[in-house]
Parts: C-alpha cells; sequence; structure tokens
C-alpha cells in the first residue's frame, strides 16, 4: 500500500525542522496514498530502441489539439494538456512518485505538521531563483498563495480553488520557512503541494492580471524551460533556460540544464492532420487529449512510420456518466433502471471499437492510476440479459418496437453532450437492444451545463476531474460545494447525500495512511453500488513519439516532463 515517512529532506540548503515542535504522527498518515492494484506505469507499444547516450541540442516539435479554455497560468488552467505545459517552466513545492503516491520535497527541503493539524510549515531550498532572475524564497511564495486566496474570493481561481480548501492564510517566518494555517486539517492539502495547480510563478508575474497570467504574459517559473511564446492560435513555444539547479527528485538527473534547445507546440484540432504531420516528419511528439485519444487507424500509422505510442492513464474521475436520480419522474431515480444502463453497455466493445485495440479498460468510477483505486468489477459489466430482467422489474415492458414503456411512456433517456462524436452512435444501439431509447442532445458546453442545471436530462458527461489523490471525486460531486458540485447538481437522494457527505468529510480529516484509503475505497463502491456514478471508460495521457525522441517521463498527475528529453 505504500510507506509511512514524518519528513522528508532534499539535502540541499539548511533545515529548521528542529526548531518546529512537530508531530510526527500527524504527518505520518498523509505521505502516500498508493493506488492498490492501479495501473500506475505507462504502457508503451512499439518498444523503444535503445539510443546510447543522451545529447543536447535540437527543437522538440509538439502537436496537440486546440486549446478551448485559452489558460497556461498555474492556477487558472484545468485544461490537461496546457497543465501539462505548466510543468516545463513551473515548479512545486513538492512532487509525487507516479507509481507509489509518495510525497517528496522538491522547491522545498522538507515539512512538519502542527499537533492540531491547522499548521503546516515548510522550509525552502536555497539559491534558487526564477527565470526572470527574481529570487525564490518565503516571500515568492507567500506572494503566490494570497494571490490564489484572492482568486478564490473574486472567483477567478475556481479551478485552484479546490486545492486550498480550509487555508485562511500564509505567512512568512524568515526568507526560508512559510506556514500554511488551515480553519481545519486538511488530508489533501500535502498532495496539492506537489500539482502544477500550485505550482510557484515569479512575483512579478503575480503583478499582472488574472487575465494576463492566464495568456502567457510574462510567467516566469523556476523550470527547465522558460515560456517564450503562448499563443493557441499560432504557436507556443519554450527555450532552454540556462544553469537550471532543481530537478524534480524523480528526475533520473539531479543536475545540469535540459537537454532540448526549444519546445515548439503547435495547436491542430483535427487528428488526422495531427497524425498526418507526423507520418511525414514535422511533428515529434502527438499529445493526445483525454477525451479524444489516439485511435486505432492513426495508431498504425504511427507505428508504420517508426514511431510508438505511450500511454497512462488519468488520475482523478474516469469518464464516468452521471445519472440524473433526482429529479422526480425521471426513469433513473430507480436504481434497477440505472443498474441496466451500467448493464447495457458493452466497455470492452466501446474502448476497442471507438479508441483501439489496446486501449485500457474501466475499471472504476476513479482512474486506476489514482491513489487509493478502487476496482468496481459489478459496476463495469457487461449483461444485457441480465439488464433487462432489471427493466422488466422496474415496470418497464418491451413492446413489438423494439423499445420498452410504462404507463404508455416508452423508456427514452436524454443524454447531454457537448460534441458529435462515432461513439455515440455505438451506444444508442447498445442501449436499443435492452430496449431503451437514447437521445443524444448535442448543444454547446454552455448550453449543455445550463440544461444540466434545469434538470431536464438524464445522463450527463460533461465532468471530469484530474487529481492524483482521491480527494478528487469529492471535489468533483460534493452537492455542498459552493464552486463545484459540477456533475452532482442531481446525484443522489437525502439518504445517499448524507452517506457521501459522511465519507467526504471523514476523507478529508483522516492522517492515518491506511485508515484514509479504506474511507476513499468504501466511498468508491458505494457510488458504484448505488450507480450515483457509471463508469464509461477509462482517462488516458497518449503520446505518439517519432523514434529520435527519447526520455520524456510520466508524472503523477499523468502529465509529462521533457527535462530529461533529447533527440537523437
Amino acid at each position: 500500500m505504500g510507506d509511512n515517512r514524518i519528513s522528508r529532506r532534499a539535502g540541499v540548503g539548511r533545515s529548521k525542522a528542529a526548531r518546529t515542535k512537530a508531530v510526527a504522527l500527524a504527518v505520518a498518515g498523509l505521505l502516500v496514498f498508493s493506488g492498490c492494484g492501479s495501473a500506475a506505469n505507462a504502457a508503451t507499444n512499439g518498444a523503444e530502441e535503445t539510443a546510447g547516450d543522451p545529447v543536447s541540442g535540437g527543437t522538440l516539435r509538439i502537436a496537440e489539439p486546440t486549446e478551448i479554455l485559452n489558460c497556461i497560468d498555474p492556477f487558472q488552467t484545468s485544461w490537461t494538456a496546457s497543465r501539462t505545459l505548466v510543468r516545463q517552466f513551473a515548479e512545486s513545492l513538492t512532487d509525487q512518485d507516479p507509481k507509489t503516491g509518495e510525497i517528496k520535497p522538491w522547491l522545498a527541503t522538507d515539512w512538519t505538521l502542527s499537533e492540531d493539524g491547522k499548521t503546516y510549515t515548510f522550509n525552502l531550498k536555497h539559491d534558487v531563483t526564477f527565470s526572470n532572475g527574481e529570487t525564490f524564497n518565503a516571500g515568492a511564495v507567500v506572494k503566490n498563495f494570497e494571490t490564489d486566496l484572492q482568486g478564490v474570493k473574486e472567483g477567478w481561481g475556481t479551478a485552484g480553488g479546490n486545492y486550498i480548501q480550509g487555508l485562511e492564510s500564509v505567512n512568512k517566518v524568515d526568507d526560508d520557512t512559510v506556514e500554511f494555517h488551515f480553519s481545519k486539517f486538511n488530508a489533501a492539502f500535502l498532495q496539492a503541494t506537489a500539482t502544477t495547480t500550485l505550482a510557484i510563478i515569479a512575483p512579478a508575474s503575480l503583478d499582472q492580471t488574472p487575465q494576463q497570467r492566464c495568456h502567457g504574459e510574462n510567467l516566469y517559473g523556476t523550470g527547465p524551460f522558460v515560456l517564450e511564446q503562448w499563443d493557441i492560435t499560432s504557436k507556443t513555444t519554450f527555450t532552454k533556460r540556462k544553469g537550471y539547479t532543481t530537478p524534480s527528485p524523480f528526475e533520473k538527473r539531479q543536475k545540469g540544464d535540459a537537454y532540448l534547445d526549444r519546445i515548439e507546440v503547435s495547436y491542430i484540432p483535427e487528428t488526422s492532420v495531427r497524425t498526418g504531420n507526423f507520418v511525414g516528419g514535422q511533428t515529434d511528439l502527438i499529445l493526445a487529449s483525454s477525451a479524444v485519444p489516439i485511435l486505432e487507424n492513426d495508431a498504425n500509422q504511427i507505428k508504420a512510420a517508426g514511431g510508438r505510442i505511450e500511454t497512462r492513464a488519468f488520475p482523478g474521475t474516469s469518464y464516468d456518466i452521471y445519472p440524473n436520480t433526482r429529479t422526480e419522474g425521471r426513469p433513473l431515480t430507480d436504481i434497477n433502471v440505472r443498474k441496466a444502463v451500467s448493464l447495457a453497455i458493452d466497455r470492452t466493445s466501446y474502448a476497442q471499437t471507438i479508441f483501439r485495440k489496446d486501449y485500457p479498460l474501466v475499471q472504476g468510477v476513479l482512474g486506476a492510476t489514482t491513489p487509493s483505486f478502487q476496482a468496481t468489477p459489478e459496476a463495469v459489466k457487461y449483461d444485457p440479459e441480465q439488464a433487462g430482467k432489471l427493466l422488466d422489474k422496474a415496470g418497464w415492458k418491451l413492446k413489438d418496437d423494439g423499445y420498452r414503456y410504462k404507463d404508455g411512456k416508452k423508456l427514452t433517456l436524454i443524454w447531454l453532450d457537448y460534441n458529435k462524436n462515432a461513439g455515440q452512435d455505438l451506444l444508442v444501439d447498445q442501449f436499443r437492444q435492452v430496449g431503451i431509447d437514447l437521445q443524444i442532445e448535442i448543444g454547446t458546453y454552455a448550453d449543455s451545463v445550463n440544461k444540466e442545471k434545469t434538470n431536464d436530462y438524464d445522463l450527463s458527461m460533461l465532468w471530469t476531474y484530474t487529481r492524483s489523490d482521491p480527494s478528487a471525486i469529492g471535489n468533483l460531486i460534493d452537492i455542498r460545494s459552493e464552486k463545484g458540485n459540477r456533475g452532482g447538481w442531481n446525484i443522489a437522494d437525502d439518504e445517499q447525500r448524507a452517506k457521501l457527505n459522511e465519507l467526504f468529510d471523514a476523507g478529508i480529516a483522516e492522517r492515518d495512511t491506511a485508515k484514509r484509503t479504506k474511507i476513499y475505497q468504501e466511498l468508491q463502491q458505494y457510488l458504484a453500488d448505488q450507480y450515483l456514478q457509471i463508469p464509461f471508460y477509462e482517462r488516458t495521457g497518449d503520446l505518439a513519439l517519432a523514434k529520435n525522441v527519447h526520455g520524456v517521463r510520466y508524472t503523477a498527475e499523468s502529465f509529462i516532463s521533457l527535462y530529461d528529453t533529447w533527440l537523437s
């Protein structure tokens, strides 16, 4: 399940932990929430050949889908591809092992927790600078978090608000030491300090408006690359930072500049064009969207051109279906109908037909790489015969037209989505086989969200959440959340909500690793047993890499680090 440690020391700079009265037991339970049985390692299709020793130089050309949020400010962006780009120039106080979930110091040297669990004290590395020359110190950290708190208060920091829940103030003790004061213990905060969302940027960057930061104006970090240009209408570019000193503890090298001289990112909406450019040699790496992973035909072309596919499941939620279980008169208020919907979905056929033959199968409501992941095999089973029996039990009888009726009303389910895709036709056919009339309603993203709020729907797939901590599940569906709620507006009756609230509160307050894992696994099992979230398919971070690209590393968030990447 992972090991428990009292504190972490990077061995860089002087530590002040001795003068902080830390409670070892309080910290011990926070450091590791490893995923039991999770497929944490990246899978590779088309083995990378031994390429010899790394060499410096060259430009890595990346193609990715169009960025729909137009933001690269760490605290504001939630687009996964942009969070990968954030990681190239901005670093965090800690980092997380993608295999075990272990937290280690990065820009910090160590941390301690007060006896009451309300104060974290972080000691910081010396002699670190941002790419604009400003010094990384306690003042810079305080300004980052005070800006984040301001963003939550003013409403522009909703993307990062869940990462600092309960944070009341941040104080500079001295140049090397920062204290974080919470209203109550937050078990997820330590992991939050490892994320791109709480990456540290230069004080001068924070003097700009939120919109300027979103658009990448004068964003400076401590990372191995410098963000030169952010423009989703043309190209985003990074250049090597000389004199770089702070690699992640999970990099192979612990000193030296990046190998690459330059990174160029092009935004290409059409999958076929991205693949064509790769095959033609104009692109070295395709960074696929989790919504549209690399498909079978494209994978075959990539491999035929000498490339390879690497993939890692995103932590956080799977692509789950959120049923409207609370609106009176809707069919999915009946658990038998919800279960029948789940049993009607042939997830293996869907993944292999719509995506590709080696696409990983969903195992639960959270992604398989999420710490404290719990597989729920009954909730992903395909059994159309059993689905039919449950619908009969619920009073929906099959008629000659192949559909089911109750009190003269056809069993029609409205599915909200904001883009048309081939998978929808397959779903319609699978639902028809058990007598359900599935109607896909396509609107703009905003229109779909508004319709969800009016309760005029049955099934929604509008929301996902990427975070390498089991609290991701509560951040998305906790119905009490002021800024969250998202897919959870219509989830659960009053009794179910009370149970969910109990588990959410227990999970965020538990210090012991094993106990916290047990709580979150119980939560996942409860959601699955009640069919309040219906796992549909795994979200993956897919990469297509040319044969001359080496040393790309997946992070715990299933983003990528290009520090050790080189071109042969």
